[in-house]
Order: C-alpha cells, then sequence, then structure tokens
C-alpha cells in the first residue's frame, strides 16, 4: 500500500529548558507524576491537544466510521518555526520515554501526553531530510515503541474555522495505518505513470468531478443524492469500457485509489464538520476542476491519476453512506464504485439514461473544450 506524502513545512534545536526538563525528567517520567508546569506547552500547543482531544472523541462514538479509534494512536508531534524545531510532545506512549515530562490535565486537554526534546531534532532530520516528505512520518522509533511523526507550526495548529490543518493531516494520514488492516482490492495497483489520456475519458473524468463537486454540503436531498450516485456508476462504467490499457488501470487503479485516499479524506472532512462548527461556510471535498492551473500533460496525468479521488471517492462515500449502504464493507477488499453498484443494481439501459443525464450537465460543452485543451498539452 503506498500512500500519498505531501504538504511540506521547515525547522531547528531549542535549547532553553533543557537543563530544567531534563534535570527534573529522570524523576517525572518513571512514575508518570503529571508535572504542572506553565512552560511545558504554550496556549497554541493546547488548542492543537484540544483539537486533538475533540476528534479523537468524535471518531471514538463510530458515527463515521466504526473501528477508526483515532484517539488510540501513539504520535510525535514537533513544533517548528523558521529557525527550527522548538519543542515536541509524545502522545501515547506505552510507557514514558526517558527524559519526558507528564502535561497535567489542563494543559494537556485530558490526553496522556509528554513534552519530549530529546528526538525532536532527529525527527526534524527525518522528515525535512533529502528523503523526507517535509511533513510527517508514519513511523519513528522512541524506546522501541513506533509513532506516527507529524511536524506543526503555529498556523498549521490554530485552525481557520472550519479546520485545522495540522490535525486534520493528522487524521487523515492515521486512517492510511488503519487500513494496513484491510483486505486488499482484487486486482488493485498504483500505477501513475500509465495511467490511461484520451479526450473521452478525460471528458468522464472532468464530469464526475464536476457532479460531486459541491458534496458534502450540497445537495441534502436523498433524491438528489441517489440521482448523483447513478450517474457516478454510469460514468465510470463507461469509462472501463474506453480503457485501452492491458492491466485495466481504470478498474484497477482508478477505482482502487477511490477507495484508497478517498476514505481517509471522508473521515477528515466528516471528523472537521462535526467539530468545527463555528464556520457557516460550505464544506466540500475538493473543489472544481476549472479551478485547478494545468500547464503540461504530466500534469493532467498527476491530476487525473491521482489528485481526482480526494473528491470523488469521499463524494461517492458520503453518499452510500447517507443512503444507509455499510461503508466499513470497504474494509473487506470493497470499492465504492462496487458497493454504488451493487446497491443500485442498475440495468445496462439505466445506465446509458444516468450518463446522458449527468453530460445534461450546463458545462458540458466547456468540460468537452477542457478535455480537448489538455490533450494536446506536451
Amino acid at each position: 500500500m503506498t500512500h500519498i506524502k505531501s504538504n511540506p513545512f521547515s525547522f531547528i534545536v531549542f535549547l532553553l529548558f533543557s537543563a530544567s526538563i531534563l534535570s527534573s525528567a529522570e524523576k517525572c517520567s518513571q512514575s508518570g507524576a503529571a508535572v504542572g508546569n506553565a512552560d511545558l506547552a504554550t496556549p497554541l500547543d493546547e488548542l492543537l491537544f484540544n483539537h486533538i482531544k475533540g476528534l479523537g472523541d468524535i471518531y471514538a462514538k463510530d458515527e463515521i466510521w466504526k473501528g477508526y479509534a483515532y484517539n488510540s494512536y501513539r504520535q510525535y508531534f514537533v513544533h517548528f518555526t523558521e529557525k527550527g524545531p522548538d519543542r515536541a510532545f509524545v502522545i501515547n506512549p506505552p510507557t514514558p520515554p526517558q527524559g519526558a515530562i507528564r502535561l497535567d490535565a489542563k494543559e494537556g486537554k485530558g490526553l496522556e501526553i509528554y513534552r519530549y526534546d530529546l528526538r525532536m531534532k532527529e525527527a526534524h532530520d527525518l522528515v525535512f531530510g533529502s528523503e523526507g516528505n517535509g511533513t510527517f512520518e508514519f513511523t519513528f522509533d522512541i524506546a522501541g515503541n513506533n509513532y506516527y511523526l507529524q511536524t506543526y507550526s503555529d498556523d498549521l495548529a490554530e485552525g481557520s474555522g472550519d479546520t485545522s490543518r495540522a490535525v486534520s493531516f493528522s487524521t487523515h494520514e492515521l486512517f492510511h495505518r488503519y487500513q494496513d488492516n484491510w483486505e486488499n482490492v482484487p486486482g488493485s495497483k498504483q500505477d501513475f505513470d500509465n495511467f490511461p489520456l484520451s479526450k473521452e475519458l478525460l471528458e468522464l473524468q472532468i464530469l464526475c468531478q464536476e457532479i460531486m463537486k459541491e458534496l458534502p454540503s450540497y445537495p441534502t436531498e436523498i433524491s438528489a443524492l441517489k440521482k448523483i450516485l447513478r450517474q457516478y456508476v454510469a460514468i465510470r462504467s463507461k469509462e472501463m469500457e474506453l480503457d485501452p490499457t492491458p492491466d485495466e488501470l481504470i478498474r484497477n487503479h482508478e477505482l482502487y485509489q477511490e477507495q484508497m485516499e478517498g476514505s481517509p479524506k471522508y473521515i477528515e472532512t466528516m471528523g472537521n464538520m462535526q467539530f468545527f462548527t463555528h464556520s457557516g461556510n460550505p464544506v466540500h471535498f475538493s473543489y472544481s476542476i476549472f479551478e485547478f492551473s494545468i500547464e503540461t500533460q504530466a500534469e493532467v496525468r498527476s491530476m487525473m491519476g491521482q489528485s481526482v479521488y480526494y473528491g470523488t471517492g469521499p463524494g461517492a462515500i458520503y453518499i452510500l453512506d447517507r443512503l444507509g449502504v455499510n461503508i466499513e464493507a470497504m474494509e473487506q477488499g470493497k470499492t465504492p464504485y462496487e458497493l454504488a453498484k451493487t446497491y443500485l443494481n442498475m440495468s445496462h439501459w439505466e445506465q446509458d439514461q444516468a450518463l446522458q443525464e449527468a453530460k445534461a450537465i450546463k458545462n458540458w460543452p466547456e468540460i468537452q473544450a477542457k478535455a480537448r485543451e489538455w490533450m494536446v498539452l506536451k
């Protein structure tokens, strides 16, 4: 399983209370006793912890995805500025690492969380090194235990009314860890380099993104959602008919990506909608494809073979859930398309009708023009 790693940041060593932290750490880490020290965490750190605790409580209700226990994962968060790393925290250690100081309940917002700077430079070098992705690592060893490692800065932790990017990223990427225990989708593969491009396929792929671009905020009516799902199945079915690749990459790559990247995006967005309730802005899984700037055919292939599934995947999953379909069946190697196709049980004639309905979208001529434009790019 390959997980998409993106979103860069940057960071250095913080030495100011090394002496005081290290001298008291020996005593505190062995017993796990809470240490009330206002200097262990800043108000911004406490805001981050509040987001982690709040989203963990939401996922623990099993209303978004049964079985995803975000609040049980071991995490190592490292704060950075333009000068480098200056503080770090471990969450849910099986035993406190040597030199760690536990935050009290008020500072830690009810989490089992420890200030632990001793490995932050090493963590920084790993994330921002030549082989790092500038954001996170799925595994980082501390005292023989694997932790999910992520960096964060002030602007990433504060939140913007309807999301906190640092915690949203964490909930998304840790869901990939949860996926490690799922059954494989039969025939699935990731082949971004050979993903097929043709004018006809591009038209359908852009169309699929366009019919789902306002989810989950709009529409809200079950009948309208079911209509979109019918069109989704019809579009993807037609794509498979047109697929020229010997490895059937529409079925084995595209539908698989909608499961693998769509489900983390789904839980991330739905968690944010429940927790960050003070924003009145509509929430979308993605955006109109016309808002993206594409200048090369390589960018077209990347968009169609990778990026669009962060919109269409959660869109299909959201509708399935609203219609009462067991979305957790994806853990048994099912894709959103397979669940939708089985649920709808459409005839070939019904699929043809749904495809024509989808193409009646008001900007279908613009979709066709965009496909022609992208196909002549070098």
